[in-house]
């Protein structure tokens, strides 16, 4: 139980971290204040509003392959727990990510008001949508997908065909095989 535990805490601080990254590195569009006081956006810095969503999902694929590649490495002993470690890990640094990039800043409008004539103050970093936050726990499951499909079952073998085999009473198998007439349709 403790490398779940770890596995959730370390995902915490990976969204934590990337929600930092978003925070700097997304560059805003901005409110132009005019001479009568009055802040306007251009309708340029208009479509570039999704920008910082964008920038988050980014930031939200590479925080989640690296969370996904985590869960493989530090819990592939969970057996089936991995997949529900492996969204619910993601999903909370997701959610750390956004709360990380959102506060601590000042709101728009104390900006704005302070600001002179001429000066451009940047809007509020926002995520555009709340189902960005998915990205995390979607691009995590790809490497436990691609782990469960390619690595060996628990007995050591490794998997050779998708057709399924039945015993025999002599201890023999026996491929599964469809013949001719086995699927008319009536």
């Amino acid at each position: 139980m403790l490398a779940p535990g770890l596995y959730l805490l370390g995902s915490l601080a990976t969204g934590a971290l990337g929600g930092l990254v978003w925070r700097t590195t997304t560059v805003l569009p901005g409110y132009t204040v005019q001479p009568d006081g009055k802040a306007v956006l251009s309708e340029y810095a208009l479509t570039r509003v999704f920008e910082a969503t964008a920038a988050y999902c980014l930031v939200g694929i590479l925080g989640g392959l690296l969370l996904g590649l985590l869960a493989v490495l530090v819990l592939r002993r969970q057996g089936r727990w991995i997949v529900a470690w492996a969204v619910a890990g993601p999903l909370l640094a997701g959610l750390a990510a956004w709360a990380a990039g959102v506060l601590g800043g000042t709101p728009v409008s104390d900006r704005i008001a302070a600001a002179s004539p001429g000066d451009v103050v940047p809007i509020d970093l926002a995520l555009g949508t709340p189902v960005a936050v998915l990205v995390w726990p979607f691009l995590a499951m790809l490497p436990v997908l691609l782990w469960s499909a390619f690595s060996p079952d628990p007995d050591g073998t490794a998997r050779r065909s998708g057709l399924r085999t039945d015993r025999r009473d002599d201890g023999g198998a026996e491929l599964d095989q469809v013949g001719r007439g086995d699927l008319e349709l009536e």
